[in-house]
């Protein structure tokens, strides 16, 4: 009995194979957030790791909370970034039109105006009907 009892032990402690390449530990977490916080692809946090692009795409899908983490690091980054657009639009005119426009629905109008004039003298006009009705009454 005690022998079955440590056997499965044993393989508790020790599943056998390859132990993962990374793991979901709060050291990782804290790098991913930041990670996504500075909007780094999938590619860039897999070197950061130094792991493969496709063994991190692996952790990602196996670890639903470091994918949580990375998300919500971008998300982060994104109001930071926001945050920091709109203290520039305080001092910098071409920020705050920027803004305007992704945000205001503000737009440049340009007012081109052009005033045509032509003359048309009515005798010029009668003498061309003329014409036309004469080439009209020849041809039928």
């Amino acid at each position: 009995m005690s022998f079955l009892t440590t056997s499965k032990r044993a393989a508790d402690k020790n599943k056998g194979g390859r132990p993962p390449s990374l793991v979901a530990d709060a050291a990782t977490m804290k790098t991913l957030k930041g990670l996504g916080e500075i909007q780094a692809t999938t590619r860039e946090c897999a070197a950061v790791l130094s792991v493969s692009h496709q063994t991190f795409i692996a952790f990602l899908q196996r670890e639903p909370d470091a994918a949580e983490a990375l998300e919500r690091g971008k998300e982060m980054g994104k109001t930071s970034l926001r945050r920091t657009q709109f203290r520039l639009a305080q001092k910098n005119a071409s920020m705050a039109i920027f803004l305007g426009k992704n945000y205001l629905d503000q737009t440049d109008k340009q007012d081109i105006t052009a005033s045509v004039t032509q003359d048309i003298h009515v005798s010029d006009a009668r003498a061309k009907l003329e014409r036309l009705i004469d080439r009209q009454t020849a041809a039928g």
